[in-house]
């Protein structure tokens, strides 16, 4: 049976990685009572995803949410458990065409603000020499491969035959060329974690059609089912619980697509 004295035991085991005090135990003890062992205590300790990856969904979740507070404490969070500056500002160049320049731009200044903090993380925050393409051709040719390596051939058709494609074929190869023939290009994160950093975007902002689709891309390159569900129940804590089960609801309709 599990205890909230269990539960406040973990929490207490995260504590080096929450370098900044909270005041809300001085303005609602009943609330920190809750908040502590249920997120710390209990949702990031979860089992199917490692810390760093609950972090990145974490981190995603709080971009789209746009709070200042939210953005730069979970920031803190990630460079404390290791994320180097380059891998924090890649979550928001991945999220880029996923929750909107606005959203990304914020993170990106709450970010900096966070880096600018400490010496070794601004002497860590060198930037990426990535290798761009001089053509839109070339990144959509791109593109496809890197789709068709990790999804598969389907899924790549699916993009290529999308309905953007068909009613703002201009616009959508635009999109499509930058968004997968160059960002999910960079070697600043990990497919895997370009992945995470998605589900919990269109999670987060309610893409119900979208979210499908990229759980079925998420099997394909390789995430087992509870992966992809605790994805959502990390990422909706920071967002409000029925987003998990709308998320849920999506995922259990893609599962059963797959015969299980």
């Amino acid at each position: 049976m599990t205890t909230p004295h269990e539960l406040s035991r973990r929490a207490h085991e995260l504590e080096p990685y929450l370098p900044v005090n909270s005041d809300i135990p001085s303005i609602s003890a009943d609330y920190w009572h809750i908040q502590e062992p249920l997120m710390w205590g209990g949702i990031w300790h979860g089992p199917g995803l490692d810390l760093k990856l609950r972090s990145f969904a974490t981190i995603s979740a709080q971009c789209v949410n746009g709070w200042d507070f939210g953005l730069q404490h979970q920031v803190r969070v990630g460079l404390t458990m290791g994320m180097t500056p380059r891998q924090i500002k890649g979550i928001f160049i991945q999220l880029l065409f996923y929750a909107g320049i606005p959203a990304t731009v914020h993170g990106l200044l709450q970010a900096q603000n966070v880096i600018n903090e400490r010496d070794e993380w601004k002497a860590a925050d060198v930037p990426q020499e990535a290798d761009w393409l001089e053509t839109l051709e070339a990144k959509l040719a791109r593109g496809s491969e890197i789709r068709r390596e990790l999804w598969g051939e389907a899924a790549n058709r699916e993009v290529e035959e999308s309905l953007a494609q068909r009613m703002t074929p201009e616009a959508s190869d635009i999109v499509d060329g930058y968004n997968y023939g160059e960002v999910w290009a960079r070697d600043d994160l990990a497919p895997k974690e370009r992945m995470v950093c998605v589900l919990a975007a269109l999670m987060a902002r309610g893409h119900w059609k979208q979210l499908r689709r990229y759980i079925r891309y998420a099997l394909n390159m390789g995430f087992d089912r509870r992966e992809i569900c605790e994805v959502f129940a990390q990422a909706g804590w920071y967002r409000g619980w029925p987003h998990v089960e709308d998320a849920l609801e999506q995922a259990q309709a893609v599962f059963a697509e797959r015969g299980s």
